[in-house]
């Protein structure tokens, strides 16, 4: 009866000591559950781009600065994606008719950077509260990409962290330069096609292949 009842005690310590040892390791595998990438992901949505041109009542043609706006524009454009141009003109402002002149300059320059005329939208927005001040604003929309949560968040205590877990703010700054560095958003969503393939390129490296065992660029 004695021996029934060491035997039932001993497995009884067996049994909680595997609970601990379980628990133990689970913490230890488990020590770093929150990834960077799962706390600050990188979201993909319809974002707005544009740029002013300011207009002087006087102005009739553009200047060099209006130039160096609308090609840095017109380049952001292209590689987008975006399939038109919105160029929003004030109306009621006392820069109004200068508005026009310049637009018109601009839908013209566009053109020489290859942009379709039929890419350009010209639409008006009252402008007559702005006085000289309003501006000729250029608008294309296009896939953008950025990260979701706030950055420099520093509430929490970081000695205070028994369990070695990633702090909140791990990783949120490295995710948003990333999101910022990004040509084509598109891409994160998936890949893109295949290119044709260079037939006679293909032909050339083979035949160099059997002929002197080389690729042709002097790899063996």
């Amino acid at each position: 009866m004695k021996r029934s009842v060491t035997m039932s005690a001993l497995l009884t310590c067996i049994a909680i000591a595997g609970c601990a040892s379980h628990q133990k390791d689970h913490t230890t595998v488990n020590s770093i559950p929150g990834d960077y990438r799962t706390n600050h992901p990188i979201v993909v949505a319809n974002s707005e781009h544009s740029r002013d041109l300011i207009v002087v009542p006087t102005m009739r043609t553009m200047s060099h600065r209006h130039r160096n706006i609308v090609t840095d524009f017109v380049g952001k454009f292209k590689s987008s994606g975006a399939k038109s141009i919105n160029l929003m003109l004030p109306a009621g402002s006392h820069n109004e008719t200068a508005a026009r002149h310049i637009a018109a300059s601009a839908v013209k320059y566009m053109k020489t950077l290859g942009i379709h005329e039929g890419q350009v939208k010209i639409e008006r927005y009252h402008a007559s509260n702005h006085g000289d001040s309003a501006t000729i604003r250029m608008v294309f929309g296009s896939l953008g990409a950025h990260v979701d949560s706030e950055c420099g968040q520093w509430t929490e205590n970081l000695v205070d962290n028994p369990n070695n877990e990633n702090y909140q703010n791990f990783g949120c700054a490295t995710q948003n330069n990333l999101a910022q560095m990004i040509a084509n958003p598109a891409d994160l969503i998936g890949p893109r096609g295949e290119s044709e393939i260079d037939a006679e390129r293909r032909d050339n490296v083979i035949s160099n292949w059997r002929e002197n065992g080389t690729s042709g660029n002097g790899t063996q």
